[in-house]
């Protein structure tokens, strides 16, 4: 029953250190993304996601808003039994002191019919509150002053249609629109660029920012409330982030075209260096320059090696280990010990590679 055990639990590693050489290759590459590939040409793929935020940005720009007040005067004249016309422009000054101008010509009529009196559209000399005067104000036309009949031609009453304004307010410009646009421009690529990275980057090489594009596919510019007076505006972007990416399976075997012939690389000295020189997301292509840093050594099948094997006494596994890898080295371990051949059974042979022999 021991030696059954003892037989059945035999197992032979085949343990190969082969002999590894640094290499460097270098190679600029057109990547489609469509189309019949040519020669040295690479397969690539445009990823997309689009992305979109709303925020609120303060309004830094000021503008002046200046609107003449409005309104009519009652005038009116006792001198005269026929009617008195008045040109365009005519001046009235209240008892503030505020001046106002006719709007249009006028006539007054005689001081026997509406007491002689008529309502004349007016308007502010200046912008401003200050115009805004109560309606019992007086007036008088200080182009009849010298004149006999300067006191008799008055303004008796005013009444206010449009108020004058002038003041400082809040102005959405330009200048603040493009740098609230750049700023959520900005973080709304670094937000797409990472759903894509977390999506595609086991699959795909996503590592340089030259690949990449945003695009602006819809703003909204809208004033807080839409007041004049807003101090505040909503602003809703949507961009498009666009990626030129490579396949990193792909791109593996694309760097193995370059390797000596029967050749492959220790993974975990591999440097590849990816850069985008040029894009063109229109026809969806890439110029690409390609560096690759890596050990590589004579690629072993081990599963071939295992069935030439099986079987073989030590010193003739030796031999054809030698014969297959004259530059490299091999050790043969059994658990447990006492035999001389490898096992006959493939499950209990394992061809194992170790590069750092001690």
């Amino acid at each position: 029953m021991l030696g059954y055990f003892y037989y059945n639990s035999y197992r032979t590693e085949i343990i190969i250190y082969p002999k590894t050489e640094e290499f460097r290759g270098e190679e600029e590459v057109l990547v489609r993304s469509s189309g019949a590939l040519g020669e040295g040409e690479l397969r690539g793929v445009v990823l997309s996601e689009r992305v979109s935020d709303t925020r609120d940005f303060p309004i830094e720009g000021r503008r002046l808003i200046e609107e003449k007040a409005t309104g009519e005067i009652k005038v009116c004249q006792d001198y005269r039994d026929s009617s008195v016309p008045f040109r365009e422009g005519t001046r009235f000054v209240s008892d503030g002191g505020k001046t106002f101008l006719a709007k249009d010509s006028f006539t007054l009529p005689s001081r026997q019919e509406n007491d002689g009196c008529s309502m004349v559209g007016v308007i502010a000399g200046e912008a401003g509150e200050e115009y805004n005067i109560h309606s019992d104000s007086k007036f008088a036309l200080p182009g009849l002053e010298g004149t006999n009949i300067y006191g008799n031609v008055k303004g008796v009453s005013f009444t206010l249609e449009k108020e004058g304004v002038a003041r400082e307010v809040p102005y959405l410009d330009d200048d603040t629109m493009e740098r609230a646009e750049e700023e959520m421009k900005r973080d709304l690529f670094e937000k797409g660029r990472k759903i894509i990275e977390e999506e595609y980057e086991e699959e795909y090489w996503l590592e340089s920012e030259a690949q990449y594009v945003v695009e602006v596919a819809e703003r909204d510019f809208t004033e807080e409330e839409e007041e004049e007076d807003a101090e505040k505006f909503h602003f809703t972007l949507d961009v498009d982030v666009r990626v030129i990416a490579v396949q990193k399976d792909n791109l593996d075997r694309f760097i193995t075209t370059f390797l000596p012939e029967n050749h492959t690389w220790r993974e975990e000295t591999e440097e590849i260096n990816v850069e985008f020189t040029r894009i063109n997301f229109e026809e969806g292509e890439a110029d690409v320059s390609i560096s690759f840093t890596a050990e590589i050594y004579e690629r072993v099948d081990k599963e071939e090696w295992r069935r030439e094997l099986a079987g073989l006494d030590f010193v003739e596994a030796e031999r054809l280990l030698e014969e297959k890898i004259p530059e490299g080295s091999v050790s043969i371990k059994t658990r447990p010990f006492g035999f001389n051949r490898i096992s006959g059974s493939l499950n209990r042979v394992e061809v194992l590679l170790e590069f750092d022999k001690n």
